[in-house]
């Protein structure tokens, strides 16, 4: 072999010659005479050096014989067949692979991606729809020497509301943000006829004249002169129906606070407070908060979120109550370690409900506020028109619970109650006047998924689809009127302590409870931070605060 022959002349360069073969030379002797013993021969030892020119020879016949071919063996016809055979089969093998994998992942995209969708916008949608309770509700009452302040009064639920009012002798104050609009104008008209088809209807009863008055919420300047004009003019309030809410979001009114949390909150919150003194004087009355579910229940958090509210609730996007506390600004009231409100009868005749028959003992983990200013350009960081939107509404029904404390722990409030009621979406302008998200935010929302065509299909279709399907399941504003007017003057929610009612809880009347358990949303189902002391304590100083 190559390696052999290297070796063999590595030998031949490197072993010395031995004594005894060595020329006799006179200098020393073999057999124990002069000259004595004769020489090897000289092909007999291998030689001491190689002339360069025949070791190169060697090495280049070594090479040679290392590096021939061997001539291959020509392939017989049944070897040539059979190697075809067996990569047919191979090749066949792998396809079988490949379309076994596509049918999984086909079968994993109908499951995980399609299967949700249609559970969130066609199954959940039909399923409430089909639930959904009528409202009937008593608008048989008799309200007469009722005075009521209905805001946002000039159009929607706020008008029908205010109508409603008026047809049972109520006197209506409509806070409009335009008195002089042709709105206004027409509000006015309605709820006057109203009231005088009740007066004849009544034996000619006299009712104090209606009005409307302006009010911009987004200003608290407005508010202070609106809350001047109506004691002057009217001086007694037992119905304090703030309605008036908007969906603009993300800019900051003329006082430095973002649209969203002053229309909907801060307005409503500084209204209430400067009409509390003329509340409690013309007790019994009652103040009524129009949140959304929005303000209280979202989706669970999917595969973005890491499933934190558990990868069922997740993958279908379920609701769930908001675990999350409410931005002021650039301050934070979040839930901590207090027992919920209400266990027993107050000492000012408000009684608190018990509705925490699926909770957990009333206790929450601590959870250090973060506060800070609450001014300035910390309402608009990372602000989105919805989640701004929802921030606001959960505001107020911490506000709606934190008021209703208040009053059931103040023995001059003696019949004063606070409710929250969330009458749905309706078909109504509202929704059509938000903030459309930027072009930015819109990239943001679904440039994870875009890089999906399937995906991006299918939230086209289904949400083509969905928007149809909610535009025909929109209730009523007749439907969402009655909610409000049903909390407003219904007898049996007078001294049941703070609530929040919601249709999809269930029918507000012949519900099979207690009336003032009929709608109502149980605790579980209510953002921690509505029922914990100190958070809505926290609220109002910062709400107090900020509307100096």
């Amino acid at each position: 072999s190559a390696q052999g022959t290297f070796r063999q002349i590595r030998v031949w360069h490197s072993a010395p010659l031995p004594p005894a073969t060595l020329r006799s030379d006179g200098c020393g002797g073999g057999g124990g005479g002069r000259g004595g013993g004769a020489a090897a021969p000289l092909s007999a030892r291998p030689p001491r050096h190689l002339p360069a020119a025949g070791a190169m020879d060697a090495v280049e016949r070594v090479i040679a014989q290392a590096t021939r071919k061997t001539p291959q063996r020509e392939k017989t016809a049944e070897e040539i067949a059979a190697e075809k055979k067996a990569r047919e089969e191979e090749e066949r093998e792998e396809e079988e692979l490949e379309r076994a994998c596509e049918q999984w992942c086909s079968k994993i995209c109908r499951i995980g991606i399609v299967v949700p969708l249609i559970f969130s916008y066609i199954l959940h949608p039909i399923s409430e729809f089909a639930m959904r309770p009528t409202m009937d509700v008593d608008t048989d009452v008799n309200l007469a020497g009722v005075h009521a302040i209905v805001t946002g009064g000039c159009a929607g639920i706020g008008l029908r509301t205010a109508t409603l009012l008026s047809e049972s002798g109520a006197s209506v104050v409509l806070a409009c943000r335009d008195a002089r609009s042709d709105d206004a104008a027409r509000a006015l008209g309605a709820v006057r006829s109203a009231s005088s088809k009740w007066s004849k209807a009544n034996g000619g009863h006299a009712v104090s004249p209606q009005l409307v008055l302006p009010l911009r919420l987004d200003s608290f300047k407005s508010v202070r002169s609106f809350v001047t004009q109506y004691n002057e003019r009217v001086g007694k309030l037992h119905l304090l129906i703030n309605n008036a809410g908007t969906r603009q979001a993300c800019n900051t009114t003329e006082d430095g606070i973002e649209t969203a949390f002053q229309t909907n909150f801060l307005g409503h919150f500084l209204l209430t407070k400067l009409l509390l003194p003329v509340l409690r004087q013309s007790s019994p009355a009652r103040v009524v908060h129009l949140t959304c579910r929005d303000g209280y229940i979202r989706p669970a958090h999917g595969w973005n979120q890491w499933f934190k509210d558990g990868w069922l609730k997740g993958w279908l996007g379920l609701p769930v109550p908001i675990m999350e506390g409410i931005r002021v600004g650039s301050s934070f009231v979040e839930p901590k370690l207090e027992s919920l409100e209400g266990e027993d009868e107050g000492e000012t005749g408000h009684a608190a409900i018990d509705d925490s028959d699926d909770d957990d003992g009333g206790y929450r983990p601590h959870v250090p506020a973060r506060r800070g200013s609450g001014q300035g350009n910390d309402w608009l960081t990372g602000c989105k028109p919805e989640k701004a939107y929802a921030n606001a509404k959960l505001a107020v029904l911490t506000f709606s619970h934190e008021l209703e404390r208040r009053l059931r722990d103040s023995p001059d409030s003696e019949g004063v109650v606070s409710h929250a009621v969330n009458p749905n979406s309706v078909a109504s302008e509202f929704l059509e006047k938000g903030t459309p998200p930027s072009a930015t935010q819109q990239w943001s929302y679904h440039k994870v998924m875009s890089y999906f065509p399937p995906v991006w299909i299918s939230r086209k279709v289904f949400g083509f689809l969905h928007s149809r399907m909610s535009a025909a399941m929109l209730r009523s504003v007749d439907h969402g009127a009655r909610a409000v007017f049903h909390v407003a003057t219904a007898e049996g929610l007078a001294g049941a302590g703070g609530a929040l009612f919601d249709d999809i809880e269930s029918a507000f009347t012949n519900c099979g409870r207690p009336a003032h358990k009929c709608g109502r949303v149980p605790r579980s189902w209510q953002p921690p931070v509505t029922h914990d002391h100190r958070a809505g304590a926290d609220l109002w100083a910062l709400s107090e605060e900020l509307v100096r």
